[in-house]
């Protein structure tokens, strides 16, 4: 053999050797971590687990954020089939893995198991992301900011999530309106104010259909929102005050175009407006004293008359022998006063005295507000309590004292409302706001 071939032959089985030991190695495998979001679970839902569990998850957890799955599902699977974390684990597995209807069955378990366990509603946003389903993503997205308000995360995404879908449905609301089809175009806007309660747009909208269509309730529940929204748009407020006159609320129409009045007091359509409404409902001019009750934060006895007499004037007769009452010469509120006296809405004293600067308490509220119920069932109005009253439970009123009744009749018409401890707090004083928004409830219900 020449020296040139053994030079060779020597080559290559070095080359051979070398190879083998190289093969024999071990190799480092390298890992791709979670392209998605991965949140640690909170410290103080992680607390609920034993110290060998918490150990075997946080080592799994570990092992998800560098993608090494296998060594992940091995922490993981020490932990119980039913303990929320396995299945938190093995969902954001599955994901990774791109599983994603199992991983959505994983999450969905945790939250079954835990529904504290904002992870695994991140793990379920995820997937619906990648499934392009943007309602169940917004759900769960709510359903973490209702935990959390200004969670990092979660925060912007909704926002997002929720102007587009909202700028999508308006846009098809009105292509549907475009196209004479307002019967798909209310189910795009009922559906836009599923995802923004507050979109004036939406609520104009839907206001001026069903108003077209002459169901007033429906439109006057788009109108009031709008209100609340919008206090001093003219054309709001115009819309509003024609839609509650068509539905023969002239009490509340006033009320509105008296709104218009304050902001426009040129606009004589507005005016004349004003002076029929008030003609037609036997109101001459209100007191200037009237529109203080608002901003009252303890009405009186002459404040609360003004209220029923005003508020109930079509109902309440112009007594034909007025009562004899002898400290109500210098009240504002004088005729008022009488007319309830009359029909035993409110109670003159012995001494033929009302005391009408006296404040009223929680209590004397509820007695008005039952009598005037009774008041009204005698002139044949069908009023239904919303809850029993059998089933109402008041802990600060003896049932022996005179006012329970009464404060069980508000609660069970749901015009007002018991605090803390099933207490009515009956020596409270009442806000003018208050005694106005029980008086509109009530006179809703009786029309």
């Amino acid at each position: 053999m020449n020296k040139t071939r053994m030079v060779a032959i020597l080559a290559l089985a070095g080359l051979v050797f070398l190879l083998n030991a190289c093969l024999n190695l071990p190799l480092k495998t390298e890992y791709a971590p979670p392209a998605f979001h991965l949140e640690n679970p909170q410290p103080v839902v992680l607390a609920q687990l034993s110290l060998n569990e918490r150990l075997a998850f946080e080592e799994g957890w570990k092992s998800l954020k560098q993608g090494n799955i296998d060594r992940a599902r091995k922490e993981f699977g020490k932990l119980d089939r039913q303990n929320a974390f396995f299945n938190l684990g093995e969902g954001y597995c599955r994901l990774y893995e791109q599983q994603l209807s199992d991983s959505e069955a994983f999450f969905q378990k945790a939250l079954e198991l835990n529904p504290d366990l904002i992870s695994a509603r991140i793990g379920l946003a995820i997937v619906y992301e990648q499934l392009d389903n943007q309602e169940k993503e917004f759900l769960q997205l709510r359903e973490i900011l209702k935990k959390e308000p200004d969670h990092n995360w979660a925060k912007p995404r909704f926002e997002d999530l929720r102007s587009r879908m909202t700028g999508a449905l308006m846009q098809e609301a009105r292509s549907w309106l475009e196209k004479k089809r307002p019967d798909l175009a209310r189910e795009a806007l009922l559906k836009a104010l599923f995802y923004s309660p507050e979109l004036a747009e939406a609520h104009l909208q839907l206001a001026r259909l069903y108003r077209s269509e002459k169901k007033f309730a429906q439109a006057l529940t788009h109108y009031q929102a709008l209100y609340n929204l919008l206090p001093r748009d003219r054309q709001v407020l115009k819309e509003y005050a024609e839609t509650l006159e068509a539905s023969d609320d002239l009490s509340k129409s006033l009320d509105i175009y008296e709104r218009l009045k304050e902001l426009d007091p040129g606009d004589k359509k507005v005016q004349e407006k004003v002076e029929f409404l008030k003609n037609s409902l036997g109101i001459i001019e209100l007191p200037s004293m009237y529109n203080e009750i608002t901003g009252s934060q303890a009405i009186t006895r002459q404040d609360l008359a003004a209220i029923l007499a005003v508020k109930f004037n079509q109902f309440l007769p112009q007594p034909a022998t007025p009562p004899i009452i002898v400290d109500i010469s210098t009240s504002w509120a004088a005729r008022f006063i009488i007319r309830v006296v009359a029909v035993r809405l409110m109670d003159k004293y012995d001494n033929h005295t009302f005391e009408p600067t006296r404040p009223v308490t929680r209590a004397e509220l509820a007695d008005a507000f039952s009598r005037l119920i009774s008041y009204l069932k005698g002139k044949g109005k069908k009023l239904v309590p919303i809850v029993p009253p059998e089933k109402v439970q008041i802990n600060d009123i003896p049932a022996d004292n005179y006012y329970y009744q009464p404060a069980i009749n508000m609660i069970a018409y749901q015009l007002m409302e018991l605090a803390g401890q099933k207490r009515f707090n009956p020596d409270q004083p009442v806000s003018g706001i208050e005694a106005l928004r029980i008086a509109d409830i009530l006179l809703n219900l009786a029309k």
